[in-house]
């Protein structure tokens, strides 16, 4: 499949939290690409240690409407330990509508993830997988993921800027933390797809040249 896959996903609750928060549990107003990345990968139940299979994907992420966020007051646990837990204040988004293209870059499996992703939406029946869906926390499920090929003339797109506000994961690495790869982004005003598209490709794993 040469042409880009073009995906809709909506997601009621989800929070992405900052790679530098400490105590305050903030979140980006906007998915990580490695959030999303791991979040496809589920999809099709690729397990984690084979989640270099597709290295090199690229895609490119917008929304309609930057979600609503509300802070809410819970127990979180801090490190290692299950029972070091406290209450502090958390950041969630709201109604999250998410658009994502996907083409192979340098994407070497094969087949190659937006190949994978096109099959298993168009028969569920080739993937083997158990649980739930979710971007980000497994609490935060997707309530659903199709094909878009009529999305909205104009969107918000999450754009890579060497002097962009917000330092995002392409790639994380739970083994070996400095081995996680950051870029920085910006977040564009509501623009049309056609002139925001070319500019908006991230290909994961990669830090942006």
């Amino acid at each position: 499949m040469n042409t880009s896959l073009l995906l809709r996903v909506e997601v009621p609750i989800c929070a992405f939290r900052p790679y530098a928060s400490r105590e305050y549990q903030d979140t980006f107003p906007f998915p990580a690409p490695s959030s999303v990345y791991g979040m496809l990968l589920s999809f099709l139940g690729v397990p984690r240690e084979e989640k270099s299979k597709h290295r090199g994907a690229e895609m490119a992420l917008a929304v309609r409407d930057l979600p609503g966020v509300v802070k809410v007051f819970r127990k979180l646990r801090r490190g290692s330990d299950l029972e070091d837990t406290r209450p502090d204040y958390q950041d969630l988004l709201m109604d999250l509508q998410l658009w994502i293209w996907l083409r192979p870059g340098t994407d070497s499996g094969n087949p190659t993830l937006s190949a994978r992703v096109f099959q298993a939406l168009a028969d569920p029946r080739t993937i083997t997988r158990s649980g739930g869906l979710s971007l980000g926390e497994s609490s935060y499920l997707i309530d659903e993921i199709k094909e878009d090929s009529i999305p909205p003339e104009e969107l918000i797109f999450l754009l890579p800027d060497q002097a962009g506000f917000y330092s995002m994961p392409v790639w994380v690495d739970h083994a070996d933390a400095s081995k996680t790869v950051l870029t920085r982004f910006c977040i564009s005003d509501p623009i049309p797809i056609a002139s925001a598209l070319p500019k908006g490709w991230i290909r994961i794993g990669d830090r942006l040249s």
